[in-house]
Parts: structure tokens; sequence; C-alpha cells
């Protein structure tokens, strides 16, 4: 063949391609001497071969490659970051975290590593190639640990090729409330609060607390370095809730969290509505003394209310009078004979004069009080003006006339029982004394319808007695009063030498007001009282 003819050969192919068996061609250090570029083969990864060496252009990564033989390897440079618009991270605060990313050199594809400082590193769980020089990457806060601050972050293209912009990214978290939400105690006013909150940084900066909203009950105060609160309680009318809400400040983060103090009204007697709760196994001094912070001997005298619930679960409120005397606080149980005249009716009947089988000991509240100054405090206590034979006049009633219904306590809770007479002596007898001396006999009782009673008392020559005389036209004559004479003889008791105190009073066909004997009680006849404790 000749070469003319060979040549022909080679270039007459159907498709104007000349076929490789035609040639046999060596290329050896080749030379481009052209300016725009030698073109290598183009196609998508799929269209991939597999002999070592080959070069193409991977139209699916948009990079040139090669073959080593056992991987293709993307020809690339490495992107650069230049800067982030986030750099601290509050791990505490909940959600995702967005930052972006600012540098060049970044693909489709590109990951984003956010670099602990010793060691920990964790992805964006979310990356976008905004463009060529911008990526934006979110990830959770709570990713973002205090012990591998400084964060670094590293941007990954497909190639594999990477670059880590360092220590970039604090971590301050808000700080942890210790002290949970809600009530922080039920304190009782005019004491001194004592409670505290705490809350803690896990960066170790100072938390710093103070009052958002809210106000804490009066009289306290915050103490903004420690988170306690003190201060002596201002007394409250009733119980009394203080909302508030604290704020713990470490650095420039906050926390809030609401809270609540109880201050609880403590009942001082001093009024109807502040009468003060003893229960069936209560002494009410005890308790009075316990609620107002003082001491027995050295009480604040005067009239104080109690609402007292007795060993049949039944409930009373009333006021008394309450002294100082013989070292110890005493409780008023009666003053003189309360007025027999203004008996209760009986409930079977509705008539004006009332029924003589009602008698002044069904009634358990005082007939009438006289208040420090000697004015009458209560009068007709608990009476309704159809159930008595005579509207007491509060001059006379509340002056002379008192009385509180052992009925009102518990069992066994006063120990000691005091009559105070006219001469200014105190006779005591406690409960031990008097239940032996009723077991031995000294306590007498006629059941002839003339009554005397008498009691030894265990200080001083006093006897205790109780006379009463009922006649047929209701002629009723009753005196209570303190002797020194050891005798149970009627008619003894008919001279004011006979006793030390009395309080005589006659009702019924006796006109009451013309002789009852409270115009000479600080006189001839005496005056007497009973106290307890």
């Amino acid at each position: 063949m000749t070469k003319a003819r060979d040549l022909s050969k080679l270039l007459s192919t159907s498709n104007g391609k000349i076929a490789g068996e035609n040639l046999d061609v060596s290329f050896e250090n080749i030379t481009d001497t052209g300016t725009e570029g030698t073109k290598v083969a183009s196609g998508t990864t799929a269209e991939r071969g597999s002999t070592a060496g080959q070069i193409r252009f991977n139209s699916t990564t948009g990079l040139a490659e090669y073959y080593t033989g056992t991987a293709f390897k993307s020809i690339d440079a490495p992107p650069t970051v230049s800067s982030l618009d986030v750099t601290e991270v509050d791990s505490n605060a909940g959600g995702n975290q967005t930052i972006v990313i600012t540098g060049s050199g970044f693909g489709s594809g590109a990951t984003v590593t956010f670099v602990g400082a010793s060691g920990t590193d964790f992805n964006a769980s979310t990356v976008t190639v905004d463009s060529e020089t911008q990526i934006t990457a979110v990830a959770p806060k709570a990713s973002f640990l205090n012990a591998q601050e400084p964060y670094g972050v590293k941007v990954t293209n497909v190639s594999g090729l990477s670059n880590t912009l360092a220590s970039q990214i604090n971590v301050d978290t808000s700080p942890s409330w210790q002290t949970a939400s809600g009530s922080l105690g039920s304190l009782e006013e005019g004491t001194t609060a004592n409670v505290s909150v705490s809350a803690t940084d896990a960066d170790g900066d100072t938390v710093v607390y103070s009052v958002q909203s809210g106000s804490l009950p009066s009289g306290a105060s915050l103490n903004t370095s420690t988170g306690a609160i003190t201060g002596t309680l201002s007394d409250v009318s009733a119980d009394t809730t203080s909302n508030f809400t604290l704020r713990a400040t470490a650095n420039t983060k906050t926390a809030d969290r609401a809270f609540n103090i109880i201050v609880t009204n403590i009942p001082d007697g001093t009024s109807r509505s502040g009468a003060i709760p003893v229960s069936k196994t209560e002494n009410p001094i005890t308790r009075l003394l316990a609620n107002r912070g003082e001491s027995n001997g050295s009480a604040t005298e005067g009239v104080y209310w109690f609402s007292t619930t007795n060993t049949a679960d039944e409930t009373y409120k009333f006021p008394t009078v309450i002294r100082n005397f013989s070292s110890h606080t005493w409780l008023l149980f009666g003053k003189n004979m309360r007025p027999h005249a203004y008996k209760p009716e009986n409930s079977d009947s509705n008539t004006s004069g009332g029924n003589s089988s009602a008698n002044n000991s069904a009634h358990p509240l005082s007939y009438g009080l006289i208040d420090s100054s000697g004015n009458a405090l209560i009068t007709n206590s608990n009476i309704l003006s159809s159930q008595a034979n005579t509207t007491p006049s509060a001059s006379t009633l509340g002056t002379y006339h008192a009385g509180v219904s052992i009925k009102s306590f518990g069992d066994n809770v006063f120990g000691t029982m005091g009559l105070y007479g006219r001469d200014g002596a105190l006779r005591t007898v406690v409960r031990s004394d008097l239940t032996a001396k009723i077991n031995s006999g000294q306590v007498y009782n006629n059941t002839s319808s003339t009554v005397d009673e008498f009691i030894s008392t265990t200080t001083g020559a006093g006897y205790m007695y109780f006379n009463t005389e009922m006649s047929a036209v209701d002629k009723d004559t009753m005196r209570l009063g303190l002797t020194p004479n050891n005798t149970i003889s009627h008619d003894f008791y008919n001279d004011a030498s006979e006793h030390t105190g009395t309080t005589w009073q006659m009702d019924g066909s006796d006109n009451y007001t013309g002789n009852n004997r409270d115009s000479a009680l600080s006189g001839e006849y005496g005056r007497i009282s009973l106290w307890v404790r």
C-alpha cells in the first residue's frame, strides 16, 4: 500500500473519526502551545472510568479529578474562613443558634464543623451555602459546652479540602436557678424573715440578684449578693401573699424566676375579728402569750377576745380580761354574780317574764364585761331582745358583771383558780388540791332548799361560799363570797364582818334595782372576782 492510499484509508471513515485500530501513535511529553486550555474528558460521577491515571472533569461535582487506581480525587483549592457574625452562645437558652460564616471558596455541599478546644467537635445541623463567600450554619445552642470553649469553625468542601478559623465562639450561659419556683414559705407577721434563693453560673461568673417585678413582703429586703431575704415582717390584717419575680444576672446573661412569700396574721385578740383561736387541749393564756410574744406574768393587761373549742367540739367566741398578779398572767373567769333577772327564756316559752327553769349557767358567754377604764364593753352579748326579761343597762351590766362559762374550754386546761376579795388578798386553789379536798369531803353540798357550799383554799384562811334561796314566789337571793369561817351554817353569813368579799343580789318579787348591792360592792359588802391560769 502506498502512502497515499494508506492516508486515504486512514481518513476514510463514516463518522469522520479516525478509528483507533488505524492508529499506532505514541505521545510523549506533549506540549500544548495554545492559550485557552486543553479540554479533557467530562462526565458525571456515574460515567467515571477505571484506569489509573485518568484525568477528567466531573460535571456532578464541578471539579476536575484523577483516578489513583483505587479512588478518584478531586482537584480543588481549600476554602478560606474569614469571620463569623456570632462569637458568644448561651447554651442554656434553648433552641438553635444561627451563625453566618464569611470567607471564600465555599462550594455546594460544604459542611461546617464546630471545633471544641479540647477535641470535642460537632457538625452544624443544617448548612446553607448562600454563595461562594457566605455560608449560613445552624446548630443547637445546647451543643456548645463551657468546657470546650472557645470553639473554632471548620468549613470542608466536597473535595475534602477544608479551612478552620480557630477560637471564635465563647460559651456564656445564663445562670441556673437552684431554688424551685413558687412559695418560699409561710411566715408569721412580726417575725424575722430568714429565707434565701440561689442561682449558679457555669462560667463561674458572680451572680447578682434583683427584684424584677412584684414586691417582697413589707419589712423584708433582698441581699443582692447572697440572695437572702431578711427583715422584720410588718403586721398584716389578714394572711397576705406577696408575689414577686427575682432576676439572677451573671455577666450579661439573666434568668428570671417567680416566687411568693405568705405572711400570716397572728390573731392578737384585740378585736372580735382578731379573736385568738384556742383548741380544746390548750390553755388560753398560753396561746395568748405565744401569739403576742409575751411572757407569763408580764402580758399586756386588757380586754382580749378568744375563739375557743371545748372537748365537745363546740366553739365559742367571747372577750374577757387578762391581768398580771402573783407573778402570773390570769384570765378573768367571773366578776361578781351575773344578773339572774336577765336569764334567757326557756325554749318552749315566749312569755315576757321568762321561765324559772332557765338559769344563768345555761348561758355560755358573758352577760357583760368592763374594759380597762371601767366602761361597759359588751351588753346583752348572746341574748336576743325578745328572749330577755329586761334590756340590760350598759352602765351597770358591763361595769359590775362578767362571766365566762367553763363550758367554753376543753377539760383540764386550767391548773389554778384564784379568788380575789375586797381585802386585796389572792387565795388560790390548784386543780389537784381541789380534787383531793372533794375526795376527802371538804366541799360541802347541802341538798335542802337552802344550799351552802364552801371550798378551803390552799393559801390563807379563806373559804369560797355560794348561797342561794329559792322561794315559791320566785324570790331569788344569791351570794358568792370569800370567808375565813369554816362553817356551813346559812344564817352565819348575814353580816359583813363574817366574810371578806361578796356580791349579793335579789330578783323575782323583790325589785332587782332596789335590792341589789352593786352600789355597795366597794364598801360594806366587798367585791369578788374569780381568775384562772
